[in-house]
């Protein structure tokens, strides 16, 4: 028997392993995010990448209106950011993130992308934001980085030197 229902497709698809990134953009009062884990690489020539944001997504709408938005791809360390940008926790503070140039950035990540929104289109109760990466940033070595499966946040274990 097939079972199509919400919970059910949500919990499995909570099976498929993701790492997590924060989009953020400028707000009325400052910077304003939103944790993802439907974030994907769309194309290398131009580079281009789209993330998913819930139609009545308050960070979605102003990377919108704003046409421009980073994505900040988290560390293990920075758990308490994503439950921050997640809605679960007042761990964190927004006024950390820094200005890079006209985009703003959270310190540390894994890495940065420095984007324009390039189109949008429907996806049922999400809307898809494809963005246009002008500007990439990250440090010379990746922290581990931090994965979400199941509803909960994991890391990997580090590997054995290779032989």
């Amino acid at each position: 028997m097939t079972d199509t229902t919400a919970s059910t497709f949500r919990r499995l698809m909570g099976r498929f392993a993701t790492g997590v990134a924060v989009v953020l953009t400028a707000g009325e009062d400052g910077p304003v995010g939103l944790t993802v884990n439907s974030l994907t690489s769309l194309s290398l020539a131009p580079p281009l990448l789209l993330f998913c944001a819930r139609n009545e997504s308050r960070t979605g709408r102003a990377v919108i209106a704003r046409g421009a938005f980073s994505v900040n791809i988290l560390s293990d360390a920075q758990r308490h950011i994503s439950a921050f940008f997640a809605g679960q926790t007042d761990g964190w503070n927004a006024e950390a993130c820094r200005r890079h140039r006209r985009w703003f950035t959270i310190p540390d990540c894994n890495a940065a992308m420095f984007c324009d929104v390039a189109n949008t289109y429907p996806g049922g109760d999400h809307t898809i934001i494809v963005g246009a990466v002008r500007e990439i940033v990250g440090p010379a070595t990746a922290r581990r980085p931090l994965l979400y499966h199941e509803g909960r946040y994991g890391a990997m274990q580090p590997h054995p030197p290779a032989a």
